[in-house]
């Protein structure tokens, strides 16, 4: 049996939001219906949401974690579990904490064949990270992804970066 091939092209994409969508809902209630505007800031509280003025990172930064990944990543799952051959998105959420230890890992996407699992595997592995500061130079917890694009193709096994 031929083994199908795959390209292993990672990055990390950093994705914060902290937007709030207009919206109403409708409340039961003994007396009927009444809709209620939830299009304020959180029901008119305010909220203040601290400046981070630097980013976490892996020691090393970007192409020292996307080395990290490419050497943990075992590229036989695909295989073993017959994907076909394509191209695999796999997004992988994880929260740096202030202490810089990783927790909140799950995945965002939903490709299959074992490698969401392969990716959040290896993401529990990593050491510690520094984590977020925010410009009063408190540490603080934040939210990052990263995407691990398998591509599966007959007769070749290469691994690239984008």
């Amino acid at each position: 049996m031929k083994l199908a091939s795959i390209i292993v092209l990672i990055f990390v994409l950093t994705e914060v939001s902290f937007s709030v969508h207009a919206q109403s809902f409708t409340i039961a209630n003994d007396s009927g219906r009444n809709s209620v505007d939830i299009s304020g800031p959180f029901n008119g509280a305010e909220v203040n949401l601290p400046a981070v003025k630097k980013l976490p990172q892996f020691y090393g930064g970007k192409k020292s974690w996307q080395e990290f990944l490419r050497s943990n990543i075992n590229i036989k799952v695909p295989f073993v579990n017959k994907a076909l051959p394509d191209i695999y998105k796999v997004m992988v959420r994880f929260i740096v904490g202030s202490n810089g230890k990783l927790w909140g890992i799950g995945a965002d996407s939903n490709c299959g064949y074992g490698m969401e699992s392969e990716v959040i595997r290896c993401v529990n592995k990593s050491p510690d990270w520094t984590p977020a500061e925010t410009s009063s130079g408190d540490k603080v917890s934040f939210t990052l992804r990263t995407i691990v694009i398998f591509t599966v193709k007959p007769n070749d096994v290469i691994i690239s970066f984008d």
